[in-house]
C-alpha cells in the first residue's frame, strides 16, 4: 500500500468543490468518486502557509512544531522570523539570511516535532518529496543555489539539508529524479524549479519512472500566488491546470484504475482564501499607524530600550510582540486595535488565574471571552474532539454555539482548539490580531493584496481546506476533519504508528 498527498496551496473549498462536483476537474473527480470530498476540513491558525504546511506534515499545532506563523520574532535569536514573500522585507533581511531561513532553520531547529518522512523512513518505508518546503528528514542532501541568486551578496554557495531518501526540491536539490536536473522547467521563470510546472513534470517523472515511495507529497504553490492578486474564483484555472498535471501523473503510471489499485490519493490545501476589498482605504489596516501611540520596533533589527512593541504582520492575522510584557499593556494594545472596527479578534493568553492556570483571551466588537481547558468553570462543554473546555464572558466574541453537548463555532471553526495551539507557541506574539473579511493588515513598506485574496485570520473564509481522498484502501473520513489528521491518517494508511490517531484531541491528553 502506497500514499500520495497533493498540497494545493489556498485551494478554496468553496470554488474548488463545485468543480470537482461538476466535472469541470476531471482527475479530482475521479479521486472523490473512488472515495470521498469532504468540503470544510479546518486548518490550524494561524491559517498561512508555513504553519500550516507545518501542521500537515507534522500533525501537530504550532504548540507542538514550533512553526509560529510567517512571521515572529524569536526571543532566543533576538531576531524575526520571516518566511512570507514581500520583496522589501527579503531584501532588508538579505538573501543570503532568507535562503539559510528557508532551506536550514525551517527544517532544523526551528522545527519541534518529527514530520511524516522521518517517521516513515524509519519504519524502513520509502519517503519522497516534491518541492514541499517542510522536508526534514535523516538523509543528507547538498544543496547548489542557482547562479542567479548566489550573484547576490550574503547568499551561501552551497548548504547541505536533511531529507527524505528522495528529495525534490527545485534547483536547490537537483538529483532529485532518475534523469537529474530538470533544465526546462527550472531557473528564474519557473521561480528556480518551484513552481506548479516543474513540481508537475517532476511528480510525472517519477511515476512514470516506478520511482514514488511509499509516501510521496507533491506540492503546488501557484494557487496561492495567483489568488493573492485576483482572489479565488478567478484564479481556477491554476487548479485545473494542477487537475491535468494529476491525469498525466495517472496516465504515467499505467492509468488511474491502476494506480489506484495500489496508491491511496489524497488531495488538499494548506488553508482557503478570503476575497480582499477593491478599495484601499477601506481593506487595508495600517497597524502601525492604528497602533501609532506605542513605541515600535523595527522588524528587521533586535529590541533597542525605548521599544514597547514589535509588530509582526501575518497577512490577516498579525503577531504583536511586547518587549515587556504587563497586563495593563496588553490591555492597552489590545484595546487601541480593537478601536479600528476593521479589527476583528484580540487573543492572549493570561497565566494569573489561580485554580484555572492557562487562560485564553479573546476580545472583540462582541464582547470578551475567557476560556481554558477542564470541566472546572461553571459553563463548560467539549468540542468535536472530545476536549473539555470551561469560559467566562461573552461566548459572541468567536460565535460559539452550543448543540448536544458540545461547543462549535460556524464563523471560526474549531476555534478554542485553533487559539490554544497558536498561543501556547514559545515563538508566537504575546497578542494575536485577526482581521474582519475583506481587510488586511499592512506595516509601513509592505503591500497588501487589495482586490485579490489574502488568509491567516481565524474566520472560515481563511480557514477551511479543500480534502479528497481516493484509492481502493480509501480511508474512513470523520465528519469534523482537520488538517491535523491528514498526518495520521497517512500512517494508518501505510500500517505504520503515531502518537496521534485520526481525531485525537491535541495535544493529546
Amino acid at each position: 500500500m502506497k500514499v500520495l498527498l497533493v498540497v494545493i496551496d489556498a485551494a478554496t473549498p468553496r470554488v474548488v468543490c463545485p468543480a470537482i462536483q461538476t466535472g469541470q476537474l476531471r482527475n479530482l473527480k475521479r479521486i472523490a468518486d473512488a472515495g470521498t470530498l469532504h468540503q470544510g476540513s479546518v486548518t490550524i491558525f494561524p491559517s498561512i502557509t508555513p504553519a500550516a504546511t507545518t501542521s500537515i506534515i507534522t500533525g501537530a499545532y504550532p504548540a507542538e512544531n514550533g512553526i509560529a506563523g510567517a512571521s515572529w520574532f524569536d526571543k532566543e535569536r533576538g531576531e524575526v522570523t520571516y518566511y512570507g514573500d514581500d520583496f522589501w522585507v527579503i531584501a532588508r533581511r538579505g538573501f543570503g539570511a532568507f535562503l539559510r531561513d528557508f532551506l536550514v532553520r525551517l527544517n532544523g531547529d526551528r522545527l519541534t516535532a518529527p514530520t511524516l518522512f522521518q517517521l516513515i523512513e524509519r519504519e524502513r518505508r520509502r519517503a519522497t518529496c516534491v518541492n514541499y518546503l517542510v522536508y526534514r528528514g535523516d538523509v543528507r542532501h547538498r544543496v547548489n543555489v542557482p547562479w542567479l541568486l548566489a550573484l547576490l551578496p550574503g547568499v551561501p554557495l552551497t548548504e547541505s539539508v536533511c531529507g527524505p531518501s528522495m528529495l525534490c526540491l527545485g534547483d536547490f536539490v537537483t538529483t532529485h529524479t532518475l534523469h537529474g536536473k530538470v533544465e526546462s522547467r527550472g531557473g528564474l521563470l519557473h521561480r528556480f524549479g518551484m513552481d506548479d510546472a516543474s513540481s508537475a513534470q517532476m511528480l510525472c517523472e517519477l511515476a512514470a519512472e516506478n520511482a514514488l515511495g511509499d509516501f510521496t507529497l507533491a506540492y503546488f504553490a501557484d494557487n496561492d500566488y495567483r489568488s493573492h492578486e485576483v482572489g479565488p474564483h478567478a484564479a481556477l484555472p491554476v487548479i485545473e491546470r494542477v487537475d491535468e498535471a494529476l491525469g498525466k501523473t495517472f496516465d504515467a503510471a499505467g492509468g488511474f484504475e491502476r494506480f489506484i489499485q495500489e496508491t491511496t490519493v489524497i488531495v488538499t490545501s494548506d488553508h482557503g482564501h478570503c476575497e480582499i476589498l477593491a478599495d484601499a482605504d477601506e481593506a487595508v489596516i495600517a497597524l502601525d499607524d492604528v497602533l501609532g501611540e506605542f513605541r515600535q520596533g523595527d522588524i528587521g533589527s533586535p529590541w533597542q530600550e525605548p521599544d514597547e512593541i514589535m509588530i509582526c504582520p501575518n497577512m490577516r492575522a498579525a503577531e504583536v510582540h511586547l518587549q515587556h510584557r504587563g497586563a495593563v499593556l496588553v490591555d492597552r494594545v489590545a484595546r487601541a486595535a480593537l478601536a479600528d472596527p476593521r479589527v476583528d479578534l484580540a487573543m492572549w493568553t493570561d497565566a494569573s488565574r489561580g485554580r484555572e492556570g492557562r487562560c485564553y483571551v479573546v476580545d472583540s466588537g462582541r464582547g470578551r471571552l475567557e476560556f481554558w481547558r477542564g470541566a472546572n468553570g461553571t459553563t463548560s462543554a467539549r468540542d468535536a474532539f472530545g476536549t473539555h473546555w470551561s469560559w467566562r464572558g461573552e461566548r459572541q466574541a468567536l460565535q460559539l454555539d452550543i448543540q448536544n453537548g458540545v461547543v462549535e463555532s460556524v464563523e471560526y471553526p474549531n476555534a478554542l482548539e485553533r487559539i490554544a495551539g497558536a498561543l501556547d507557541a514559545s515563538g508566537g506574539g504575546d497578542i494575536w490580531l485577526t482581521a474582519r473579511p475583506g481587510c488586511e493588515f499592512e506595516v509601513r513598506g509592505g503591500k497588501a493584496h487589495v482586490g485579490g485574496g489574502s488568509h491567516g485570520s481565524l474566520h472560515a473564509l481563511d480557514s477551511l481546506s479543500l480534502f479528497v481522498a481516493g484509492g481502493l484502501h480509501a480511508p474512513t473520513v470523520p465528519a469534523t476533519m482537520r488538517s491535523v489528521d491528514i498526518a495520521p491518517m497517512c500512517m494508518e494508511l501505510l500500517g505504520l504508528p503515531m502518537r496521534y490517531t485520526v481525531g485525537d484531541p491535541r495535544p493529546k491528553g
